[in-house]
């Protein structure tokens, strides 16, 4: 438990959901306490992060601002890896409701201090649910002052540099990547 960091990637804007996908419900209970929970039973340094500080977010609970304005994930990955004060750094995104915790202790089991995990579906990379190197933080830093802010492509440079490596996702594991963008959804 005392060897990750975990990081809950809280700082969406939610303009497809219409309101705050934190504050949505799955089964009464808020997707930011859902998602919350899962990561204090991995880990007992867990933080928030996002653009500013959450009313949500307990005071138990360290929050941390995005590396970069309106960098969207990157920026919110980038300030994860630096405020890690672990080598291993789970990120997690809050509008992942399937994500369960056999998942993530399958993904930690597979990554160490020096090269990650990232869930792999089809030719698609899942950064949002990964365990990161800590050390991959410069990799992440230096791509916020780009243009492109994908992390896909920032995840294949981690991948070719030999940091991570892609881990494909099974079919039962599937539901565990459905993401919350919409009311339909």
């Amino acid at each position: 438990m005392n060897t990750v960091t975990a990081a809950l990637l809280a700082g969406g804007k939610s303009t497809r959901m219409g309101r705050d996908k934190c504050l949505v419900e799955i089964d009464g209970i808020p997707l930011w306490q859902r998602q919350l929970d899962l990561l204090a039973t991995l880990s007992d340094d867990v933080v928030v992060v996002a653009p500013t500080a959450p009313a949500w977010c307990p005071p138990t609970v360290r929050w941390i601002a995005d590396a970069a304005a309106d960098h969207g994930p990157l920026g919110g990955l980038a300030a994860a890896l630096d405020a890690a004060t672990h080598e291993r750094v789970l990120v997690l995104a809050i509008d992942l409701p399937g994500m369960t915790l056999d998942y993530l202790r399958r993904l930690l089991a597979q990554a160490d201090s020096a090269v990650g995990v990232v869930p792999l579906i089809d030719d698609l990379f899942q950064p949002l649910s990964a365990v990161y190197p800590r050390a991959s933080r410069t990799a992440a830093t230096a791509r916020l002052p780009e243009s492109d802010k994908s992390l896909q492509r920032l995840v294949r440079e981690l991948v070719s540099a030999g940091q991570m490596h892609g881990i494909p996702v099974e079919p039962r594991d599937l539901p565990c990547f459905r993401n919350l963008n919409s009311p339909a959804d």
